[in-house]
Formats: structure tokens, C-alpha cells, sequence
């Protein structure tokens, strides 16, 4: 049981060190050479794209409670009964899957939450690089 324990904690530190993001946060970006630096920040970029567009989908599955309160209240009115359990059995459904999504999405873009920040890392490294090399 204690190795289990173990392998997780070492697990969890080789997914933390494997991601570029978290050392740039931690560390700074002087390790990184220029042109790995240029394909973080087209990388970051994409990320942080990916990442509005699920949080965006999340959203909309999250914000949909509300249209199927609205069904269940046509419904109700229609005197549609099978509607109405329907649409009822869906609000916390969609509830449920919104903080879901929300929890994965912030488990999985943990570093690119932070990327203006992380951008603002890698263009200053990128500019001090830039003056350092006007100066020679």
C-alpha cells in the first residue's frame, strides 16, 4: 500500500515536470531556447483557445437548465405529463454534467488558466533576449 501511494505522488511529479506551462510559471523561461520559446507561445495560443471553446460548450450545457424548466412549464401547461417528468429528469442532469465539466476543465488546463500571464513571461524572456543580442 505504501509503494501505491508512492508511485502516485512520483506520477503525479513527472506529469507536473512534463508540462512546460507549470515550469514557466514556477521557474521562468530562461532555460528554454529561443525557438522553443516562439513554438510555447503559438502552443499557449492554441491552448488557451481549446480551452475557451470547451469552457464555452460547458457553458451552454450548464445555461440549458433553464430551457428545459422553460419545457417543463409548456409542458405542465400542455397537460403533457411524460414531457414534464422528462424535462425534470433533465435539469439535474445538465446541472450535474456542467460541474463536471467544469471540474475536468480546470483539472486539464490547470497552467493555461494562467496564460496572459505566462505570455508576459515568455515575451519579456523573448525581448531581454533581443536587447542582449543588439548589444554584441
Amino acid at each position: 500500500m505504501k509503494d501505491f501511494f508512492l508511485n502516485r505522488q512520483i506520477d503525479k511529479i513527472e506529469r507536473e515536470a512534463s508540462d512546460d506551462f507549470l515550469q514557466i510559471l514556477s521557474f521562468g523561461a530562461r532555460c528554454y531556447p529561443t525557438k522553443e520559446l516562439h513554438a510555447l507561445l503559438r502552443r499557449l495560443d492554441k491552448e488557451a483557445q481549446r480551452m475557451a471553446y470547451y469552457r464555452r460548450l460547458v457553458f451552454l450545457i450548464g445555461g440549458s437548465a433553464t430551457l428545459w424548466i422553460a419545457f417543463c412549464f409548456l409542458f405542465q401547461s400542455l397537460d403533457f405529463t411524460v414531457g414534464v417528468y422528462f424535462t425534470l429528469a433533465i435539469v439535474p442532469v445538465t446541472l450535474i454534467a456542467f460541474g463536471a465539466g467544469n471540474i475536468y476543465i480546470n483539472k486539464k488546463f490547470r497552467a493555461i488558466r494562467n496564460s496572459h500571464l505566462i505570455e508576459k513571461i515568455i515575451v519579456e524572456e523573448l525581448d531581454r533576449r533581443r536587447k542582449d543580442a543588439s548589444i554584441f
